[in-house]
């Protein structure tokens, strides 16, 4: 009975709604940024070398590519996501690597820090399913975006029809 209540009601989104959602937004992913740099590429420049040295090398293409890389992902996208450029790609990069330290979790390495992953995959997480809110560059870029999308669109189906 109270779901039919729930689903008869007319919607509510109004635009002050709205704003306070791509706030919500914008919140988000800033905070989330702040929070990797602060705890986790902060720490891991300020012990480089030994970093480098001891990195877990989970896909075996090394200890310091594999360093590079959770760099790049925690680093690199973690700016995108709170600028809001890429956002979900970035984002994506973030939980694929989160993704790797509870796989090496799972695995019994010490020092992997599951709690951590977790809360940062899961915060992460939302970029890629909401978006970034119209507070971001993606937003901005859109329009550009959808030219792009559709050149390679077509590519991909010339491609496919000189394959069959």
């Amino acid at each position: 009975m109270l779901g039919i209540l729930i689903m008869s009601r007319a919607p509510t989104d109004t635009p002050a709604r709205d704003r306070a959602v791509d706030l919500a937004l914008l919140l988000q992913r800033v905070a989330s940024g702040a929070l990797l740099w602060a705890f986790h590429v902060r720490p891991k420049l300020e012990r480089f070398d030994e970093e480098l040295a001891t990195f877990p090398d989970p896909f075996g293409i090394g200890h310091p590519a594999s360093f590079a890389l959770a760099l790049l992902s925690e680093g690199l996208c973690s700016v995108a996501v709170a600028i809001g450029i890429a956002t979900r790609l970035s984002a994506l990069a973030i939980v694929l690597t989160m993704g790797t330290v509870l796989m090496l979790a799972a695995r019994g390495l010490e020092g992997a820090d599951v709690q951590s992953a977790l809360l940062y995959a899961l915060l992460y997480l939302l970029p890629i399913v909401a978006g970034p809110g119209h507070l971001s560059l993606d937003h901005r870029l859109r329009h550009r975006y959808g030219a792009i999308r559709r050149r390679v669109e077509r590519r991909i189906l010339a491609w496919i029809a000189s394959e069959a």
